[in-house]
């Protein structure tokens, strides 16, 4: 009897200490299983997402199916591990239309390599409309009578002009003080030259610039040599910048978010450390 009482203590024993030790497996890293959240105009790609002693993180892709502009913010999502929040601390992403874009969201922290799976509530999600029509501006003389002008709610300054025979280079700063999302669209830039035809900028891929109140950018437009002889020789004659719109504004739309279940891809993890 004794000895059966031994036995049972003995294996008593050994499975506590076996769930003991289990409980205290630390890996080196753990790895957890790619996930995606489709709706009808967005596809959200969490890839590559890892946790260390220090850190844990993750790739999200964005890819815009539809032809507005979508900016995530996202310090306004919130990653909920073992029931608390924190929210990550990222610079934001502006997605153009039909485009994708991509960030890594990392939050610091001690024995993330423990946690086998976690929530993210992605948030932080807006649409701005791309079918405002443009601000009716002034056309700009080059060389400039003066530096300074403005398109409705953007303030704008000469910054610098480069106006050779073969090659125009003209920089502009532009400042928002309006209360929705300005827009800037350098790529519809144009110059009427004495031949009485307009010239589209060389930076016909430039993208757009999107601006919150009291922000400022900068954007080049540039002309290479032109055929016509001394007639169209931009060092010496007059070039008249036309804006084709290049100045919007359009409100901001919120999208509604979701939550997102990481999880553990035994597979991968399977280097196990200290």
């Amino acid at each position: 009897m004794k000895n059966i009482l031994l036995a049972v203590l003995c294996l008593s024993s050994f499975a506590s200490l076996s769930q003991k030790n289990a409980k205290e497996i630390k890996y080196e890293k753990i790895y957890y299983k790619d996930t995606k959240f489709e709706t009808t105009d967005l596809l959200f790609s969490f890839v590559d997402a890892v946790s260390t002693d220090g850190e844990i993180k993750f790739k999200i892709r964005i890819t815009n199916k539809s032809g507005d502009f979508i900016m995530y913010k996202p310090e306004e999502s919130k990653f909920i591990i073992e029931g608390k929040e924190t929210n990550p601390s990222e610079k934001w992403v502006v997605v153009e239309p039909y485009g994708s874009a991509s960030r890594v969201i990392n939050l610091k922290g001690p024995n993330y390599n423990k946690v086998k799976n976690y929530s993210f509530a992605l948030e932080g999600l807006y649409r701005i409309p791309n079918n405002s029509k443009g601000i009716a501006v002034p056309d700009f003389r080059l060389p400039a009578s003066q530096n300074q002008f403005t398109a409705g709610n953007f303030s704008c300054t000469m910054a610098k002009l480069n106006k050779e025979t073969d090659k125009t280079s003209v920089k502009f700063k532009c400042t928002y003080t309006g209360d929705q999302i300005g827009i800037i669209y350098p790529s519809r830039i144009a110059v009427r030259m004495p031949d009485g035809k307009d010239y589209a900028t060389i930076h016909g891929n430039a993208k757009a610039i999107l601006l919150y109140k009291g922000e400022d950018d900068a954007f080049v437009a540039e002309w290479n040599r032109m055929e016509g002889g001394a007639a169209m020789d931009m060092q010496k004659v007059e070039m008249m910048i036309k804006w084709n719109e290049t100045f919007t504004e359009n409100s901001i739309q919120k999208i509604n978010g979701t939550t997102v279940e990481l999880a553990f891809d035994e597979p991968l993890s399977n280097d196990k450390g200290r």
